[in-house]
This record gives C-alpha cells, structure tokens and sequence, in this order.
C-alpha cells in the first residue's frame, strides 16, 4: 500500500485527483494512502482527507466522510486510518485520530469519533460498539485455558 507521492508521482496523483472529483464528484486527497484493493461501490460524494490511512479490502460507500476534525490536522497527524476487510456504510463520518481496526462494519451515517477495535460493528452518532465477534483464534486460546 503506497500513495503515488511516495514514488515521485505528486503531479499524477493530482491529476488523478482531479478527474476523479469530476466524474464522481469525489473528493481524495492525494497525500492520502488508500491501498489499490480498496472498492468504492456506489462512489458519489466521498471525501478522503491529507492524511488518511485505508488499508486492503475495505469497502467504501457513498457520501462517506474521512478526515481531520479540525484544520491542521494534517501537520499535527490527526487522520483516521481504517484497517483491512472493514466496511463504511452511506453517510459515515470518521473525524480525527482515530483507528478502525480489521474486520469492522460502521453503519450507515455513524459518526465515529473514538478508536473501534478489530471484528466490531459500530453505529449511531456518535458511533457506539453494538457487538464485537469472537475470532476463531481467540475462542479456541480460551477453551484451551478452560481445559
């Protein structure tokens, strides 16, 4: 996972920028660093700030906002960053330094404000932790203590 600036490509990564702002009426950043796995499903009105982080397979969908929660940011390192298989239903918000981890699902117009660990379901404004599923690897480490 690498943006284009971190080859040399800053005026590509603009000019990408740009004609993707015009045909999908999105807004990337081209400082952000979102892996090439990453689909955009339904891609209107999506706004990606300076300093975001998306890593593999993570589903993005329509008018999902990712950025810093105050101007600035971008000098002081407060971008969200969204981890692998994690998935942004229409209308999220994720503002600040926050972290999504792996295997998340952020419902539909949440706004997340604070960190969300690995396998939950978050949703609400502000975003609450609804469920957090059990991994595989986990729940066979706690029946082997158990024994």
């Amino acid at each position: 996972m690498s943006g284009f600036q971190d080859r040399g490509f800053a005026l590509l990564a603009r000019y990408a920028a740009y004609r993707i702002q015009r045909r999908f009426g999105i807004y990337v950043a081209p400082t952000s660093k979102i892996a090439r796995s990453v689909a955009f499903p339904h891609p209107t009105g999506i706004v990606i700030g300076e300093g975001v982080i998306v890593h593999d397979r993570a589903k993005i969908f329509q008018n999902v906002t990712l950025g810093g929660a105050r101007v600035g940011d971008q000098k002081a390192g407060n971008y969200p960053e969204i981890g692998p298989d994690t998935v942004l239903f229409a209308g999220a918000v994720v503002v600040g330094n926050v972290r999504i981890g792996a295997n998340c699902v952020i419902g539909a117009n949440s706004v997340v404000l604070n960190d969300i660990p690995d396998n939950s379901i978050a949703v609400g404004a502000p975003a609450r932790i609804v469920k957090t599923a059990v991994t595989p690897a986990a729940s066979a480490s706690s029946t082997e203590t158990q024994s």
